[in-house]
């Protein structure tokens, strides 16, 4: 198995970890109670998603896509349409970041308008990596020979991720921890 196959599976992982995060800390932020640090967290959430995913693993997975359009086999039409998605994953996420960024800059944002747009938002994110792993990873497993995924890499500048690699940078340090944090219990159980 190559490694940004390996790559492309561990950060769906580590994505849905940070979902679920960025969904109780929008819980949070409804309360009245919030702890001051959660709308930090939230926008650190949201800086990973524009910096990590959208730049670096929905190329990786593009670029295999090509690959995986070269073979007769492939299905074309799930293809396309998950490209298609990355897209509007991109705009969405911008528009995500707008709406914090103006709640961290004292501007009015309804709270129907925030919590809708972030439900929206957090629902587009799972269907959509679920579609990958349903439709797409099967086929670039099955399908993409180590050629295809060196002429891929060939084609990629190799980045770290910043929030759950080895190299954890210190702007996702207190976000790395709430996301390990509301997941310890979970693992500590199964």
């Amino acid at each position: 198995m190559h490694y940004l196959y390996r790559q492309l599976c561990d950060d769906h992982r580590n994505m849905q970890s940070l979902l679920d995060a960025l969904e109780q800390l929008t819980k949070d932020l409804a309360r009245r109670e919030r702890e001051p640090e959660t709308l930090s967290l939230i926008l650190d959430a949201i800086d990973y998603i524009n910096t990590y995913p959208d730049r670096w693993h929905h190329p990786i997975e593009d670029l295999a896509m090509q690959r995986l359009l070269l073979h007769t086999e492939a299905d074309r039409d799930i293809i396309e349409a998950i490209q298609g998605e990355h897209q509007a994953i991109t705009s969405a996420t911008r528009h995500m970041n707008a709406l914090f960024y103006a709640i961290a800059n004292d501007a009015a944002v309804e709270r129907g308008q925030l919590f809708s747009a972030t439900q929206e938002y957090l629902q587009l994110q799972r269907d959509h990596m679920q579609r990958e792993n349903e439709s797409i990873f099967p086929q670039l497993f099955a399908l993409l020979s180590a050629d295809d995924w060196a002429a891929v890499e060939a084609q990629l500048q190799r980045q770290q991720d910043p929030l759950f690699g080895p190299d954890l940078k210190r702007l996702y340090e207190s976000l790395h921890d709430y996301v390990v944090g509301l997941h310890e219990p979970l693992r500590a159980s199964a």
